[in-house]
């Protein structure tokens, strides 16, 4: 039965939704690092050595794999991840 809330196990998604939903939280994780340090994208991108477009991208859950950007984005906002 589907769950009427709309919301379901994301254990049991198929591996390219999970990837997404993971893309999605660190996107948000990024953008919240990002609002508590009073940093806007173009700060960010230049400590980064990325575009802003590719920080707008990131946080809005379009870049794979994640890895490598969220540990570039964090360490640039002196943060580890």
């Amino acid at each position: 039965m589907a769950d009427p809330t709309g919301w379901f196990d994301q254990a049991q998604a198929p591996a390219t939704d999970k990837a997404r939903f993971e893309a999605a939280d660190c996107g948000r994780l990024v953008a919240i690092v990002r609002a508590e340090e009073g940093w806007d994208h173009a700060r960010l991108a230049g400590a980064a050595g990325v575009t802003e477009t590719a920080v707008a991208d990131f946080e809005a859950g379009n870049t794979s794999p994640v890895e490598p950007m969220l540990s570039t984005l964090l360490r640039a906002m002196g943060r580890t991840s």
